[in-house]
């Protein structure tokens, strides 16, 4: 049984806000991947946040760093519609 973990993320004006996994698939689908594809880089995001958190949180930029990393190499026209897109 897999335990639940829960993260923050720290956003670019210093809020904190629960970690939502399925913010990242749905992104990443929107940006053009398949549901498999953005699985696959939720996924790499699971396994990459504990190696990077400090005191359960991590920072949106960061994670937006290595999100874009993962998506290029499974799917750069993806990768490049996501990193285009700028929230405002």
């Amino acid at each position: 049984m897999e335990v639940k973990r829960m993260f923050q993320v720290q956003k670019k004006d210093g809020s904190l806000v629960d970690f939502d996994r399925s913010k990242i698939v749905n992104g990443v689908i929107m940006s053009g991947a398949t549901p498999e594809q953005a699985e696959q880089v939720a996924a790499g995001i699971d396994g990459w946040l504990p190696t990077v958190m400090v005191n359960n949180v991590v920072k949106t930029a960061d994670m937006r760093v290595k999100l874009l990393e993962i998506l290029k190499a499974i799917n750069p026209a993806a990768g490049a519609t996501f990193e285009s897109y700028q929230k405002a």
